[in-house]
Order: C-alpha cells, then sequence, then structure tokens
C-alpha cells in the first residue's frame, strides 16, 4: 500500500512511518525536513508550495492513503502562523486531491479543541470553541476535512502524548525528574484531570483505521485513556515504574490546564481502541526511554 505522511518527519510522523513500513507498506513523507525513516523523503512547505504539491501528485498518482500529521504546534507563535501551518496547508493539501483523490484521509486533530466544561468526559458532540489559536485552528482543518467528499475522512482528536524523544509534554517531563530522583511539584495539588497517551498507542490506532477501517465516509472520535486520570496519579505510577526516590510536592498554585478526559466509546466501537493500563503503558515508554 502507498501512503503519504505529512509531517513525517516529526515526532508522530517518525514513529509512525516506521510501523507502517515495517507492515510492508511504501511510505512517502511530506514535511519541511526530510524524514531519515521514510522510503520516499520530500521536504515541502504544505502551506507555501501550492503548484510543487499539485505536480507531485499529477505525476505520481494519488496514493491509498493519507495521514495529515502535519501542523504547528503550541508555542509562542502568531495567529497568521498558525492560520498557514494548520488551516491553509490542509486546504491545498485538499485541493491538490481533487482529480486524483486517495482511498482515506486521516487527520490527527487535538483535544485541545473542546471548550471548558465542568460536565466530563467530553463527548465529540460537545462544544468546540477553544480561543486558543493553536486548538482554533486545528479545528477549522477538521472542518475542511468535512466538505472533503472524495475520499473516507477520519478525524482523530488526540491528547497529549508522550514517549522518547518528545521534549515538552507533562509525562515526558515527570519522566525526566523522576529519571534524577528529583522532587516533583505539582500544581493544584496534583488534582488536574489530564489524558495523555503513549506515542505507540496513537500509532495503532492509526493503523487499525488503514487496516480496519470504519464504514462511515466520515468519522471523527475520540482517543485517550478512557477514564480519569490525575497528575498525581501519573506522577505516582511513573515514580513506581522507574523505581525513583523523588518526592512529590502538592502546590496551591493553581495549574493553568483544566480538567480534561475524553469518552472514547466512539474509538471503541469503530476501531476497537482501547488503551493498556496505566502502568503497562509506563512499563512499555520505559523500555523506550532506556533503548
Amino acid at each position: 500500500m502507498k501512503i503519504w505522511i505529512t509531517g513525517g518527519a516529526g515526532f508522530l510522523g517518525r514513529r509512525l512511518t516506521t510501523s507502517l513500513k515495517r507492515g510492508g507498506n511504501h511510505i512517502v513523507s511530506l514535511s519541511r525536513r526530510k524524514s531519515p525513516d521514510a522510503d520516499e523523503s520530500i521536504a515541502i512547505d504544505l502551506a507555501a508550495q501550492k503548484e510543487e504539491l499539485r505536480t507531485l501528485v499529477q505525476e505520481r498518482g494519488a496514493p491509498d492513503v493519507v495521514v495529515h500529521c502535519a501542523s504547528r504546534q503550541p508555542g509562542s507563535y502568531s495567529l497568521p502562523e498558525f492560520v498557514k501551518s494548520n488551516v491553509i496547508s490542509t486546504q491545498l493539501l485538499l485541493d491538490a486531491f481533487r482529480d486524483a483523490p486517495p482511498r482515506q484521509v486521516i487527520y490527527t486533530s487535538t483535544l485541545s479543541v473542546y471548550s471548558k466544561s465542568a460536565r466530563l468526559p467530553f463527548t465529540e458532540t460537545h462544544p468546540t470553541s477553544s480561543p486558543a489559536p493553536y486548538a482554533a485552528t486545528k479545528r477549522w482543518a477538521e472542518q475542511l476535512l468535512e466538505t472533503f467528499r472524495e475520499a473516507q475522512v477520519i478525524v482523530l482528536r488526540l491528547p497529549s502524548l508522550y514517549g522518547a524523544g518528545q521534549a515538552d509534554s507533562f509525562v515526558d517531563g515527570l519522566a525526566r525528574l523522576a529519571m534524577n530522583n528529583d522532587d516533583i511539584e505539582l500544581f493544584s495539588r496534583g488534582e488536574v484531570i489530564r489524558d495523555a497517551l503513549h506515542v505507540s498507542e496513537v500509532v495503532a490506532a492509526i493503523q487499525t483505521c488503514i487496516e480496519r477501517p470504519p464504514t462511515e465516509t466520515f468519522s471523527l472520535m475520540n482517543l485517550g485513556r478512557g477514564r480519569p486520570v490525575t497528575s498525581l496519579e501519573y506522577a505516582e505510577t511513573l515514580i513506581a515504574a522507574l523505581d525513583s526516590t523523588s518526592k512529590i510536592i502538592p502546590v496551591d498554585q493553581p495549574a493553568s490546564q483544566f480538567d480534561c478526559w475524553a469518552d472514547i466509546s466512539k474509538a471503541k466501537r469503530l476501531i476497537g481502541f482501547q488503551p493498556p493500563d496505566l502502568r503497562e503503558s509506563f512499563r512499555f515508554y520505559i523500555d523506550d526511554l532506556r533503548a
């Protein structure tokens, strides 16, 4: 099977490339920088090189599947930068495939599109009105994909991802402290509910979407742990898994994040998604780190 991965040189894209290649697929990476893992790697700015993208599709023909992972991640960027990277790039990608569409497009979105609520967990019908530029532009991209009728479209709303090579996630930050046996301060006394998955769990979900896709032409589903997990539970479980001597220090200062956990019943029903127990996930993660 021929699969194109946008953002193939990124954290999720490289893991996905390695796993899909292992299954005998031909992987083409489209990213701002070349990916050493893909069968073919094309350095391209999807939002700026419109004609190059069209030519690429015309000359090579449509792939079987496009996994659209490329995006501008949260950070100190301006709104126009987020719009260019997350919205315009998505529109130009879809435009390039109008006359020669793939069989399937899978888009990696985010749980951060949901608006703050006291009613948890978030279901796919929960209001999406986040004012943050990253979340807002990811939602706009979702809406563009809803209009693309030429292929099956699957939108996966992802939680925070952790894994070796991920520098800025909450879990990876905890792991660095625990591996050094440093004290771990938890804002809001560790009571904030957070949703996080190891990157391999998302890779497995994407593979299932490709190999055993749902029957719907358009599907949108949450991925996550499937239950409320506090920052204190993440820290305690990780300390135990690492046999660390780190001490947890609850801090009264409010955390910047609001409570978040996703209802994953739709993903369970459509693709059989079920993440492993947190302790098992962390055992795999620690092997990943030590490798």
